[in-house]
């Protein structure tokens, strides 16, 4: 994201920035009862001034430093996390017009099976390359889904499972490749077209418009 001219969490969709629309929905859900927010060491100082400003940002309780790879910003969310809480859901900042609707549906499956990961089924056809240049083989595209955030777990078991992984060096790019490793199967929780990932500049109009669209919807 180095040619939008601004670090991902304070980039504005719609104008509101790209963290306090990833930190709407779970400040709209009922369920959730506090927020910690994990960012870079040199960004803190920026979202706690965003954070006393912004009212999608009140449940916020902590604003702790993460770690040089996911699971070490899990692990520092998690420490930094209400000791009362029994369920905690991760998500990505980078997420950030995730809905009401998807979070509450991901933390009602895990209240009953103990972990959810929200995902969405592919529909594009989906090929696999060895060298980037040719396509050798065609996916299966019945089987594949596209995982995204919230994750949500048991505390407990989200703690034992990042605790199992740093000693066996396991480093997965999302805490459900942890449940598919040591448990099995995690159950799934539908998703959203909508909550697409802000991964580079040319995803801002598509993030931008689905806002605004989602805004007059609401509005009519």
């Amino acid at each position: 994201m180095g040619s939008a001219g601004e670090r991902k969490p304070f980039l504005e969709i719609a104008g509101r920035s790209v963290l306090e629309r990833a930190c709407a929905a779970f400040d709209a859900a009922e369920a959730v009862r506090t927020i910690v927010i994990v960012g870079r060491a040199e960004d803190l100082e920026r979202i706690r001034a965003l954070a006393a400003r912004s009212s999608a940002l009140r449940k916020v309780r902590r604003i702790v430093p993460g770690g040089a790879e996911r699971t070490d910003s899990v692990r520092a969310g998690l420490a930094a996390a209400d000791p009362a809480a029994e369920f905690v859901a991760v998500h990505d900042a980078a997420r950030p017009l995730v809905s009401r609707a998807v979070v509450e549906r991901a933390l009602e499956l895990a209240v009953l099976a103990g972990a959810a990961l929200t995902a969405v089924p592919i529909v594009d056809t989906v090929k696999e390359s060895q060298d980037g240049r040719h396509a050798s083989a065609t996916l299966d595209r019945a089987r594949l889904w596209a995982a995204q955030t919230p994750q949500v777990f048991r505390r407990a078991l989200l703690a034992e499972l990042l605790e199992r992984a740093a000693r066996d060096g396991f480093r997965p790019t999302d805490e459900a490749a942890l449940h598919e490793r040591y448990v099995g199967p995690v159950p799934m929780s539908r998703g959203s077209r909508a909550n697409q990932k802000l991964t580079t500049p040319e995803d801002l109009p598509l993030l931008e418009a689905l806002a605004r669209l989602a805004a007059a919807e609401e509005q009519a």
